[in-house]
């Protein structure tokens, strides 16, 4: 009977940092929880470790694995509209890694000293976190620093963290109240409130002057097209009449950019002859009506490998014919003087745009869903990250691509997100996605402008606060002038500096540990 107390202890301990860790997450709960939301399972490692039991790692790799599936179940449960067995994956796999991260915490604990041991616990946290913006199964989204993303005025200093840096202050936080519930003495209830405090004024004398060199007028579409029902199965032509005829109710001849969403043109575009194709003619008759308009748009493009050219990895061949080419989800840039410019996107979905680890998980290529319009691993490839409007630099995000931060891609006045998100229905997941773009923001900070299929679409000023914003569901257009700067933060110099800090000393306390482990052996 004892024992079953005990177990039941440790069970209620793991379910309940779970519960925490899910409702303190965007649109799912609050994010103070996220301080600690961790302290449960800090807990019940610290009894294991102290106790008799045997086993310990594996019991604790087994609790926690039970507390990160609920975390990543509560918070994500939406990507089950699109795939069932996706959502699964993702729940199981993720989880795996996070148990991973609080396993390795407490074997350096158990062979070095407890502070040495606290100290692992964020630094290989961060290091799993980062490794998850890196990798083939790359699948950030729970980024412990995204939880900030309806309190951008905590975080403004993101602009020399990025999100790591949220994630750092969340993990000092539940080590802080986790000696707090031991110790309980005034030092140890002042040092997390001084740390809140500390991060607030931080934030609060952060927020930017910055110069806005320029100003762009924009035109946002919402198309608002079910991509269940209506997407794949309406004709393409129709699709962009009816996109025109909605962007035509607000524009002007001031209007100097046209954004539409991630594959908004369903024509079968081939890069090789874009010019002729039905879409670009469409625009180019448009732009006749409005000769300072620039359009963007999402589309998915293909191209053609000559017989001498190299052929890429993800290269398909047309019915045995030894005719190659590559499938792309990409945005089309359709300048208002010059030639059509492509850009692809280049952090694909795993088990949906790309098979990763391509000769271990091929076979399961059929279980995942097309998100996209196309099947199969698409390409990546890019000649330029960029498009540029006279000297205005503009940079596109597709989709998946927002919620990371280290950009790589160059300097920029203005970043483009179009994506479709109509995919997750209405739940929590295109609200969260969009939360997260104001972290991006922040980090560049640069102005934003988000065209979402069914929504949420709109403008994220530098501050990361909303300037516009449509409803779900609805088709609607949002004309807006937007601020243009050169600034150049912190982050995007040195990206993601705390990350690749982080891992360097996780594998000196990895080493550290083992050394000590097999000496005491």
């Amino acid at each position: 009977m004892i024992i079953f107390v005990k177990d039941m202890r440790k069970l209620f301990l793991a379910v309940l940092s779970g519960l925490l860790l899910a409702f303190s997450w965007p649109e799912i709960g609050v994010f103070p929880i996220l301080f600690f939301a961790f302290v449960p399972l800090l807990v019940l490692e610290d009894e294991l470790q102290n106790s008799n039991e045997n086993k310990k790692g594996r019991t604790i790799f087994c609790l926690s694995f039970l507390a990160f599936f609920i975390f990543n179940a509560i918070t994500t449960y939406w990507v089950y509209h699109a795939t069932v067995f996706g959502a699964i994956a993702a729940f199981i796999v993720n989880a795996i890694l996070m148990a991973t991260a609080f396993y390795l915490f407490h074997k350096i604990k158990r062979n070095t000293k407890k502070n040495l041991g606290y100290l692992a616990f964020i630094v290989v946290w961060i290091s799993f976190e980062y490794l998850h913006l890196n990798w083939e199964l790359s699948w950030p989204w729970l980024t412990l620093g995204n939880g900030f993303a309806n309190a951008t005025y905590l975080v403004q200093w993101y602009e020399f963290t990025g999100i790591l840096g949220g994630s750092l202050l969340v993990l000092l936080m539940n080590i802080l109240l986790f000696k707090l519930s031991k110790k309980k003495t005034l030092k140890a209830t002042l040092l997390p409130l001084s740390l809140l405090i500390l991060s607030l004024l931080f934030s609060y004398n952060l927020i930017p002057d910055i110069k806005h060199e320029e100003q762009l007028t924009v035109l946002i579409v919402q198309p608002n097209i079910d991509p269940y029902t209506d997407k794949f199965n309406v004709g393409y032509k129709k699709q962009l009449d009816d996109f025109i005829a909605l962007a035509k109710t607000e524009l002007s001849q001031e209007t100097e950019l046209l954004v539409g969403p991630e594959t908004a043109l369903l024509e079968e575009i081939w890069e090789n002859r874009i010019d002729a194709t039905y879409s670009v003619r469409a625009f180019r008759e448009l732009q006749k009506e409005f000769p300072n308009l620039n359009i963007l748009v999402g589309a998915s493009t293909y191209k053609m490998f000559s017989h001498s050219e190299q052929k890429t990895a993800t290269a398909r061949e047309i019915r045995n014919e030894n005719i190659f080419f590559d499938a792309y989800n990409s945005a089309v840039f359709i300048p208002d003087s010059s030639k059509v410019l492509v850009y692809h996107k280049t952090k694909l979905v795993p088990g949906v745009e790309k098979m990763p680890y391509p000769n271990v998980f091929d076979k399961l290529a059929a279980l995942a869903v097309d998100l996209g319009g196309v099947s199969g691993s698409l390409g990546s490839e890019n000649k330029g990250h960029q498009f540029v409007m006279e000297d205005k630099i503009i940079t596109p995000l597709i989709c998946y691509e927002s919620i990371y931060g280290d950009l790589k891609k160059g300097k920029t006045n203005l970043i483009a997100i179009i994506t479709n998100d109509g995919w997750w229905k209405n739940t929590a997941g295109y609200r969260q996605h969009f939360a997260y773009a104001r972290l991006r923001a922040i980090e560049q900070r640069k102005t934003i402008i988000r065209s979402a299929n069914t929504g949420i679409s709109g403008v994220i000023d530098t501050k990361g606060e909303i300037v516009q914003i449509t409803k779900w569901n609805e088709k609607d257009c949002l004309s807006s002038i937007v601020s243009l700067n050169n600034e150049e933060t912190f982050y995007y110099k040195f990206g993601d500096y705390i990350g690749r800090l982080s891992v360097f000393v996780a594998a000196l306390l990895l080493i550290v540990a083992f050394v000590k482990g097999r000496l005491k052996k």
